[in-house]
């Protein structure tokens, strides 16, 4: 047994041995006071039938006094007087006078004794006339009768002694009143321990018992308690005697003990009986529960030993994962970072670097003519050309620098510890110089590139790693426009058009009457069969001026303008459109998602334009499908609320947008129409490489699933992020990882290989 299962037996055992002592006391207690009751109830009984005795003997006293009193009467007066007073006395039935010499002299009535023995006079003689005595010569006579001698006068009156024949009836009479049990009895005892009179429940008794009466005998005290025994059978009997105050006798009362205590064997039979039920109760709860015990002990260990299992096997996959990490961490081809590994490192630093006061330069390098080298001489030639920068790259740089591969000929490094703006331009030199060098190891002959480097610094130029990469990026192009194997440093001044919102408003309406405005799809794939489900409708600018810009940048100049029910409309068409000409190519039509704003939403209009839209180009309803911001909840009116409710019933689906952003509940969300919940990207940011990164994401899908809602996640670009979507439960997916946002024919080249990743 485990040390809990006998803490357990030894509590139960205790537990059984506390309520059988407890239960014994109470019935030694109740036994006892059983006991002590029916003592004081014996002693009232003797009490009374003393009192009752010494009236009697009263009784007979007061005779021996009348008698001598009458003593001078002559004999015929005296006959009439005694018959009077035995006539009117109940209590003795015959009297009888004595005198000096023991020889009758005068009887109420017949069957005196003529004569007394004179030894037992003689001995009566030194006697006080006041003391009573019993003749122990004379037994009880068949009519019931008890005589006593009384010393009543003087030789000299004629008579010296009288002869009460005590009625034995009177008393029995007396005596039947009282409550007897089956096996009481009344004793009256002389001193010397003669039995005057035995009355039980059946009636006088001539037998003197057979009990031992020598302890009252030699006691000195007026009354008391005593156990008796039965010599005939041994049986115990409660005795109690009270000796009278006048009269030389004692009266007794006993009782048998077992029928005193026959109520109390009899509650005691219960009582036991109860606490055996209760016991059994214990002991059987007692097996049962170290059964269990023992059950789910066996199950622990069984657990551990699979723990243990376990234990071992998550080692080798943290091990195996760990390989895998550095593998996913390391680009395949020269062993440098990857994208993802080069933003946490840099961010890490970026922070350290923010509290230690130095400065930080983001470099984007991009290999001029490395298009047409590798179009040229192969790829073979172009990797080994990428692995050649590589080995120069890491040669030149300290330990403490980031170097990195973000894909293509691109690479981004970060200079750490940088204390001066002249070290970095002099390093960013160094680099230009280095790179540009022959590469005489490549096809036996001598190859040679340039690189152009944009340089973004911080703080200046930006306090977050994705600013400095988005300005290093924007500082290489203009490096480009600058001509081969230069560098340039970002200047506020390539941004300014960007940042011009009036010159964007000016622009804006120009380039959606010329057609600039473009839709681009973004595929969803679902989880985790990685199969197409559908896309989101994307919007692009490109700009003659400023290329491709992303909405970002220019909706919000469209919203200012009031432009966007204009756009929506657009949109909306263009990807009706879409949908028609895939079933028109008897391709599988994909939902395609849209989305609209708050300002788009108001438009009383917007759901006889959809059911005009839908109605023009013939299409399924259930193939479109309305993105909502969450930000845009906290202002929707009823009207606005009831409108989506009727495009859900049409067959329209609806989808929330951006959850997580503004805190809005699932619950809230469960009473209005929406289908399907889009994650917001900040649920994505911080997973790494463990499914405990972030267990408010876990616990949101799997509340969202309870409640019937499809869950959806944007902006996937990590593999890390794609296995811990899967494995929470996530329905779909998009972003980078799968394909950026793709214009219509690259949707249908993506249409017909849908398992090639299309990068950004």
């Amino acid at each position: 047994m485990t040390s809990p299962q006998v803490g357990v037996a030894l509590f139960a055992l205790l537990l059984l041995v506390a309520v059988w002592l407890f239960t014994l006391l109470q019935l030694h207690e109740r036994r006892e006071q059983t006991l002590d009751t029916q003592a004081v109830a014996l002693s009232n009984l003797s009490f009374t039938v003393a009192e009752n005795l010494e009236q009697v003997l009263d009784r007979a006293r007061t005779l021996r006094a009348l008698i001598h009193d009458k003593g001078g009467l002559s004999p015929v007066t005296q006959t009439t007087d005694m018959a009077a007073l035995m006539l009117a006395d109940s209590v003795f039935s015959r009297l009888s006078l004595y005198d000096h010499d023991g020889n009758l002299v005068y009887t109420t009535g017949s069957g005196s004794r003529q004569r007394l023995d004179l030894d037992l006079l003689a001995a009566e003689g030194g006697r006080q006339p006041s003391v009573l005595r019993a003749l122990p010569q004379v037994a009880m006579d068949e009519v019931g009768s008890l005589p006593l001698l009384l010393p009543a006068g003087t030789a000299e009156q004629g008579c010296c002694h009288l002869l009460l024949d005590l009625n034995l009836g009177y008393l029995l009479n007396l005596y039947q009143r009282l409550d007897l049990g089956e096996q009481a009895s009344i004793q009256i005892l002389t001193d010397r321990g003669d039995t005057l009179v035995q009355v039980e429940r059946g009636g006088l008794v001539r037998s003197e018992g057979h009990f031992d009466n020598s302890l009252i005998l030699r006691s000195r005290l007026h009354e008391g308690h005593f156990s008796a025994v039965d010599l005939t059978n041994s049986q115990v009997f409660m005795s109690l005697f009270h000796r009278l105050n006048a009269f030389p006798f004692v009266v007794v009362m006993r009782q048998a003990e077992h029928e005193v205590l026959a109520l109390y064997r009899e509650q005691r039979a219960e009582h036991i009986l109860i606490v055996l039920l209760l016991s059994l109760v214990v002991v059987i709860g007692l097996v049962w529960l170290l059964w269990m015990m023992h059950g789910r002990e066996e199950q622990l260990c069984a657990l551990e030993r699979s723990e243990q299992r376990n234990q071992a096997l998550l080692n080798t996959l943290r091990l195996e994962h760990q390989q895998t990490l550095e593998a996913a961490s390391r680009d395949p081809l020269t062993g440098l970072y990857n994208r993802r590994l080069f933003l946490e490192l840099a961010h890490s630093h970026l922070l350290g670097s923010k509290r230690q006061g130095r400065f930080t330069a983001v470099c984007f390098i991009d290999l001029d003519r490395f298009k047409a080298i590798n179009d040229t001489l192969g790829h073979k030639v172009g990797d080994r050309l990428l692995q050649a920068v590589a080995e120069r790259l890491t040669s030149l740089l300290r330990e403490t620098d980031i170097v990195s591969r973000f894909g293509g000929d691109e690479f981004v490094l970060m200079l750490t510890g940088v204390k001066q703006r002249a070290d970095i331009e002099e390093k960013v030199g160094q680099l230009v110089r280095e790179l540009s060098a022959p590469y005489a190891a490549l096809q036996g002959s001598a190859l040679s590139t340039s690189p152009s480097i944009g340089v973004a610094l911080s703080p200046q130029d930006g306090m977050d790693i994705e600013t400095l990469v988005k300005h290093a990026d924007m500082a290489m192009y203009k490096a480009k426009q600058s001509g081969r194997g230069q560098y340039a440093l970002f200047d506020t001044a390539f941004n300014a058009p960007d940042a011009d919102a009036a010159h964007l408003a000016r622009l804006l309406p120009a380039a959606m009457a010329a057609g600039q405005i473009q839709v681009h799809l973004q595929p969803r794939v679902a989880l985790p069969g990685y199969e197409p489900t559908g896309f989101e409708a994307l919007v692009r600018w490109n700009s003659p001026e400023f290329g491709l810009l992303p909405p970002a940048q220019w909706l919000p100049v469209a919203e200012s303008l009031a432009l966007m029910p204009d756009l929506t409309e657009w949109v909306l068409e263009r990807v009706c459109h879409q949908l028609q000409q895939w079933r028109t190519e008897a391709v599988s039509v994909l939902p395609v998602a849209i989305n609209l704003s708050l300002s788009q939403l108001q438009v009383p209009a917007l759901a006889q334009q959809l059911d005009a839209v839908i109605t023009q180009y013939d299409i399924d309803p259930a193939w479109l499908e309305l993105e909502i911001r969450e930000q845009d909840l906290e202002t929707l009116q009823t009207e606005q609320i009831a409108m989506l409710q009727g495009l859900q019933q049409r067959g329209i689906g609806l989808t929330l947008d951006d959850f997580g952003s503004r805190g809005v509940s699932l619950d809230q969300i469960h009473r209005l129409p929406f289908s399907r919940i889009k994650l917001d990207p900040s649920f994505l940011r911080d997973i790494r490489n463990s499914f405990d990164d972030n267990i408010l994401l876990s616990a949101t899908i799997s509340l969202a699933k309870k409640l019937q809602l499809q869950v959806a996640a944007k902006g996937v670009e990590t593999p890390d992020q794609l296995v811990y979507l899967k494995l929470a439960g996530c329905d779909e997916v998009q972003g980078h990882l799968f394909s950026r946002a793709l214009s219509v024919e690259e949707v249908r080249h993506y249409r017909q290989h849908p398992g090639q990743v299309v990068y950004g």
